[in-house]
């Protein structure tokens, strides 16, 4: 949709939150009048130019407008939504309308801001004039300037399921590094959340994919990496068509999934004809993961403590359990329910001895059913597990570090990774983890 075409449109935006405030002055930049506010929250302060519908009818005359700038928090599939998706827009495929400099996108289950950062701190050292977008914090269009035509060489766009659902993105560089089902309560079902992440794969110009991950597209001109064919990491070395690059002896990044963001950067790299690596690799000499990623923070009674809090899928929890194998004595898990299978996870949770494991709400339950026997002696169901569990079940943080002091042993990990969200408790993952710290601390 260019501007020009929005500006006679009767416009309906739906869930009037922050950002949405800020894309209002937007349309207002571009003369768009027939603005209607949609939300259910009744406490809106009005404006005279703004018509309004709120509270529990917020929804019921989406057939009366022209387009439909939808917050990325309302679900698509809303039954009184579906009859109008036709109608719906986003701030983000406005943007790809009428941007034409060069937009690397990056969408994948779990790992993207660390890739996003990396991609844009390697760009930024070989002197590309380069900006860096994520996909919660200030809205695209206050970031970039598209009435103006702000230009940059790189735009690294962070991209989530979200918005991508519904998106045709036109990117320069487009990369996909997984797929694990998330968000499904949004989503309906995972080949629609499938869907929507292969959505920046059409129409780029150089896609990149795990090759993991291939046999989920059917376009002939991709690239892959990680562990095969053409960005490859192997033996401690990274290659580019079996031509080494550098070896990872000095990498500060520890694990292997950090390898293989860093094999989808030299990617990158290639694709904008940069040869000479050395800069890139004196970054990842330096280069720490970001917060609340596998960080390593405090040892207190001889305990090790390792924040992984914003591990949010049973797959990314099962990537923090592999790295630190049994030396893992207790676990933290919980969370919103959100349709996820966790049989792969339980099977680690007994592969690695974790012994001691918290279980909080709402997806306490299925953890729980999986790990333990049943309470008669008939066969175990298929995908239950035996074992000698020592499990905790609470809805508060001070008693689950409470029975984590007690119970881990000396010299062993304490891992919160809790394979779901934490909305049943907390706001966020930064208020889970400041609880937490909190606890901790009130040891020391």
């Amino acid at each position: 949709m260019k501007l020009s075409e929005l500006k006679n449109k009767k416009i309906a935006i739906l869930g009037f939150g922050k950002e949405w405030k800020s894309n209002l002055e937007f349309l207002r930049k571009i003369w768009v009048k027939d603005i209607t506010i949609l939300d259910k929250n009744t406490e809106i302060k009005k404006e005279d130019s703004l018509k309004y519908n709120l509270w529990e009818n917020y929804l019921d005359n989406l057939w009366g407008f022209d387009l439909i700038f939808k917050t990325p928090w309302i679900s698509p599939y809303h039954e009184k939504i579906i009859p109008y998706r036709h109608k719906l827009i986003s701030w983000a495929q406005v943007f790809f309308d009428n941007y034409e400099w060069r937009v690397i996108g990056i969408t994948w289950t779990k790992g993207k801001s660390t890739t996003t950062t990396l991609i844009y701190k390697a760009l930024e050292i070989y002197w590309y004039n380069v900006k860096i977008v994520w996909n919660i914090g200030n809205p695209i269009l206050d970031e970039i300037d598209i009435i103006s035509w702000e230009k940059y060489d790189y735009i690294v766009y962070e991209l989530s399921s979200y918005m991508l659902e519904d998106l045709t993105p036109k990117c320069f560089i487009s990369i996909l590094l997984n797929i694990y089902p998330d968000h499904l309560d949004w989503h309906s079902n995972f080949e629609n959340y499938k869907k929507a992440k292969l959505n920046i794969i059409e129409g780029s110009i150089n896609p990149l994919i795990n090759s993991g991950f291939l046999d989920l597209i059917n376009i002939e001109y991709v690239k892959t990496f990680w562990s095969a064919w053409d960005y490859l990491y192997k033996w401690h070395n990274f290659y580019i068509d079996w031509k080494k690059i550098f070896d990872d002896k000095k990498i500060l990044l520890k694990w292997e999934h950090n390898r293989l963001n860093i094999s989808a950067v030299i990617w990158v790299l290639d694709i904008v004809w940069i040869k000479d690596y050395s800069k890139f690799e004196s970054i990842l000499k330096t280069f720490c993961w970001l917060p609340h990623r596998l960080e390593d923070v405090w040892i207190y009674a001889w305990i090790r403590f390792i924040d992984d809090a914003i591990s949010t899928t049973p797959e990314s929890t099962i990537e923090a359990i592999k790295t630190f194998w049994d030396e893992i004595n207790t676990i933290f898990l919980w969370g919103t329910d959100r349709w996820y299978d966790f049989k792969e996870l339980a099977k680690y949770l007994k592969k690695y001895e974790i012994k001691n494991i918290v279980l909080f709400p709402d997806s306490w339950d299925k953890i729980l059913n999986l790990i333990t026997p049943p309470p008669t002696e008939t066969p175990l169901e298929k995908g239950r597990l035996q074992g000698n569990f020592n499990i905790l079940q609470t809805k508060r943080m001070k008693e689950a570090v409470d029975f984590a002091f007690k119970h881990t042993e000396k010299g062993k990990i304490c891992l919160l990774s809790t394979a779901s969200p934490s909305y049943s408790l907390w706001k966020n993952f930064e208020e889970k983890w400041n609880e937490f710290k909190k606890e901790i601390q009130s040891y020391h």
